[in-house]
């Protein structure tokens, strides 16, 4: 079978086309559909496949081989018929200024710092660039502003297919050995790159070009991009964001990291005082309890001032004693006591009751999901049957 017609290598911004239906075969996820020529990319070199429609019918995947592009289709589409397609074309575009801006960003790397792109996704949220090297922030910071320079400059993209000898004459960059034809895109005063996916044709279609965040990788960095779009709508994402919290912190804008700082200082000093206060109750529930049962409910404490408490109480007047604290399922516990006699006497808890926990060394903790009068009812009888 012939080679499917790449239409989207000369012309990246067709939303509609007409082909002729070569061959149509039913498979397990719908129709394979292979046209004369296509403006649908197929999946490959870290970047999704097209969508849209061929004649009405839902295009979902889109994959290559051997230069034959094949298209899954959830309708039949009759063989040496003229059929109409459609590119999901926002999608399409929304790919295209990221791969270009990823473009820009790799040249400049390149150029400045002399890493190598060896690693590139594209998704429908953003990019990931990995490089060979490492870079700081102030490199980092000077990548961006250039990149954003040439989107002002509207630096103007050129795809093409040279020949062998003008090939061999290019300082081009290419993650991997090419063979056939190669095609080039050139990046006006940027960059020069072998690469198979449709790109804007001049920078200022990509609007901006935003680096959010690294991460240290196989002794290189991988740098996390959004650009157009996709860098407005984590910009207006943040923004109201940062709205919110500057609005309830009720804090300029501008100021919130600080108003942060100011609060999280608070609370570590309410944190301090509240400790000392539970400590201090603790102290005061130990010295007047009267749990002759051996338990107690006293809500508002975490694991660990749960445990003291049962500990106290069990130090202070020895036997079985129990702190239960009301969770969002049943209630939490600690209880504590001479592990002879604790870990029967557990055993028959659960046998009785819904628990869920356990523990060693004169120590059980858990929640049980009953409710109060549940636990205090089998509590009292076992306590009897105890003594």
């Amino acid at each position: 079978m012939q080679k499917t017609v790449k239409l989207y290598d000369t012309d990246s911004h067709l939303k509609e086309f007409e082909a002729t239906v070569l061959l149509c075969e039913k498979s397990e996820n719908g129709y394979k559909t292979v046209l004369d020529k296509t403006a649908f990319f197929p999946e490959g070199g870290g970047q999704p496949c097209d969508i849209g429609t061929l004649n009405g019918g839902n295009v979902t995947d889109v994959q290559i081989s051997d230069g034959i592009i094949t298209h899954t289709v959830d309708i039949p589409l009759e063989i040496g018929n003229r059929v109409k397609g459609k590119l999901d074309f926002l999608r399409r575009f929304n790919f295209m200024q990221n791969h270009s801006g990823e473009h820009i960003v790799s040249g400049i790397v390149n150029s400045l710092y002399g890493l190598d792109n060896v690693g590139f996704h594209l998704n429908e949220s953003f990019v990931t660039l990995d490089f060979n090297g490492e870079l700081n922030y102030e490199q980092l910071k000077n990548v961006e502003l250039i990149a954003n320079s040439k989107v002002w400059q509207n630096v103007k993209f050129k795809t093409y297919y040279p020949d062998k000898t003008t090939l061999k004459s290019l300082n081009y960059r290419s993650k991997k050995e090419l063979d056939g034809d190669i095609r080039i895109v050139e990046i006006e005063n940027t960059d020069i790159c072998a690469c198979c996916a449709p790109h804007v044709s001049e920078a200022g279609e990509i609007g901006i070009i935003k680096l959010l965040d690294t991460e240290k990788m196989r002794g290189g960095i991988r740098i996390v991009m959004k650009c157009g779009k996709y860098a407005l709508d984590d910009y207006n994402c943040k923004y109201g964001n940062i709205l919110s919290i500057s609005n309830l912190l009720s804090s300029k804008q501008e100021e919130t990291a600080q108003a942060v700082v100011e609060l999280q200082n608070k609370l570590n000093d309410a944190k301090v005082q509240i400790s000392a206060l539970k400590k201090r109750l603790t102290e005061y529930i130990i010295k007047s309890f009267k749990g002759e049962d051996g338990y107690i409910f006293e809500d508002g404490l975490d694991g660990k001032e749960r445990q003291l408490l049962a500990d106290g109480l069990h130090k202070t007047y020895g036997g079985i004693k129990a702190v239960f604290t009301k969770a969002q399922d049943g209630y939490a516990f600690s209880i504590c006591g001479e592990p002879t006699e604790l870990d029967g006497f557990f055993e028959n808890l659960c046998k009785n009751l819904n628990v869920r926990g356990g523990g060693r060394n004169g120590i059980k903790q858990g929640t049980v999901l009953e409710d109060k009068d549940k636990i205090t009812e089998v509590w009292s009888k076992l306590w009897i049957g105890q003594k």
